[in-house]
């Protein structure tokens, strides 16, 4: 689909707007209106069958949309106008030796999830962490591998819900718009909706501990939510007051676990050892106090006693015995090594 895309600076700084973000699924003109940043609005108008981008791209013509919404050159600056035809594509690879592919170099959405930006930034959380522990020397190079694997696999995810919006927003036929919001009205008297959240897909595929046969381990995969804690005296999210990189979450601590070399190679790549409790009293030098409970539901939810954490928040894997934890430390050494990641003999 092809639309107009219109930045627009209003005079009036004050102005409410209400709703601050509006999706129109008008079939005469779907419609899209969004906060564009400070002291900005952005407007969207769909092209229809029978425009040309040349009519459509034009002052004049986007003037004459904004009009109805109350938006005109006495009361605003139209800041630019252009027309972009939205897509969903993506590489087979975003990894070729010392190249490397991110954001819209590796993948194109439609912007109605709003994921576009959101997945640049969790292609560059993902690798960069990765290419931290390759140049330091801490990892072998096929760690890089796993980036192709892991961001595809959510980013078609994210793909596939884009398309899917875009499909109920750019419906220019009456009749079908007719059935759509018949449906969609029903679903709401019900209490559900089309739109409703999906709960993120756990990873399957990359650095992830694995049994046996090679699925992975009780909640490898899943992503880990940020809570607020309290942590050496400050309060705030996780990774503002504890920091970033891998962290290994128990309700004890798992210290006496591990043998001097374990906690040397921890210590080397910036494993936190935490112990997560609701004990607001609690002060201890490696206590996590979960304040929204976060972090205890997760270790309670998937019946685990320690829980590793790599630095973009997803699980690497579990164990459910402290005991374990040694199993839990040789897997990541072992995947970091570029060898499978199994539960080794500890």
């Amino acid at each position: 689909h092809d639309w107009l895309v219109l930045d627009v600076i209003p005079h009036d700084k004050n102005r409410v707007w209400s709703p601050d973000n509006l999706q129109i699924c008008d079939p005469t003109r779907p419609t899209t209106v969004v906060a564009g940043g400070p002291g900005r609005r952005r407007w969207e108008f769909m092209r229809l069958p029978g425009e040309t981008l040349a009519d459509l791209n034009q002052e004049d013509r986007a003037w004459e949309l904004l009009r109805p919404h109350d938006i005109h050159p006495a009361n605003a600056v139209l800041e630019r106008h252009t027309v972009y035809t939205f897509e969903a594509r993506w590489a087979d690879t975003w990894r070729e030796g010392r190249l490397l592919l991110a954001g819209d170099a590796a993948h194109q959405m439609p912007p109605f999830a709003g994921q576009g930006m959101c997945s640049g930034i969790r292609d560059a959380l993902n690798l960069t962490w990765k290419l931290d522990l390759v140049l330091s020397g801490d990892a072998h190079e096929a760690l890089l591998d796993t980036y192709t694997a892991e961001r595809g696999q959510h980013l078609q995810r994210a793909i596939e819900s884009s398309l899917r919006l875009g499909g109920i927003i750019c419906e220019p036929d009456p009749a079908a718009a007719a059935e759509r919001d018949a449906y969609m009205f029903a679903l709401l008297r019900e209490g559900t909706s089309p739109l409703a959240n999906l709960p993120p897909r756990a990873l399957s595929v990359g650095l992830l501990m694995r049994d046996g046969d090679g699925t992975p381990v009780t909640s490898a995969g899943r992503l880990v939510g940020q809570g607020r804690v309290r942590f050496r005296g400050e309060t705030g999210l996780f990774d503002q007051v504890v920091g970033t990189g891998f962290a290994l979450l128990t309700t004890q601590d798992a210290h006496p676990q591990l043998d001097a070399a374990s906690l040397a190679w921890c210590e080397e790549i910036g494993v936190r050892m935490l112990r997560i409790t609701d004990d607001r009293a609690a002060d201890g030098p490696i206590d996590v106090v979960d304040l929204d409970g976060v972090y205890l539901s997760q270790l309670t939810e998937s019946g685990q006693t320690a829980l590793l954490v790599r630095p973009d928040h997803y699980v690497f894997g579990g164990v459910t015995g402290l005991e374990e934890v040694p199993r839990l430390v040789a897997a990541l050494r072992e995947g970091l090594a570029g060898r499978p990641v199994g539960l080794q003999p500890a």
